[in-house]
């Protein structure tokens, strides 16, 4: 019967494209704002004047967070587990350092459990740590 004259034209979909661009927006909003460390964990170390480097070959590092968790070597521990993994440390190398990395917020008592969990296991070379404070 009757035939159009007038040719289909494309329509564009928008709103898949909106979709796309809104999750990559919202993508790039996220992962950029994630502060990240070497080793994973934020801790706030306190300032001192007086601070020197260690320079042994074997030091193994106990980072205590703000909310009071322990990670030794980046890796979470509780009390049990940390007593019975520095003990095989000790055990394979007795000269080892563990150097405590403690949040400037982490209560003291915190510090000194931790401490006296290392001497009990049988590390008696401690260390803690601290950022150099700027001599003016």
């Amino acid at each position: 019967m009757f035939k159009s004259n007038l040719k289909k034209r494309p329509n564009i979909q928008i709103l898949p494209m909106i979709d796309v661009i809104f999750f990559l927006l919202v993508f790039f909003m996220l992962f950029t704002t994630f502060k990240t460390t070497p080793t994973g964990l934020e801790i706030n170390l306190p300032k001192a004047k007086t601070v020197t480097q260690q320079n042994e070959d074997i030091k193994l590092t106990l980072n205590i967070a703000e909310n009071g968790k322990i990670y030794l070597d980046g890796d979470p521990v509780d009390g049990q587990l940390l007593e019975f993994e520095v003990s095989k440390i000790i055990k394979k190398s007795p000269d080892a350092i563990f150097i405590i990395k403690a949040d400037k917020e982490v209560r003291y008592e915190m510090i000194i459990n931790v401490m006296d969990t290392v001497r009990n296991s049988g590390g008696y070379r401690l260390a803690l740590a601290a950022n150099k404070e700027k001599l003016d």
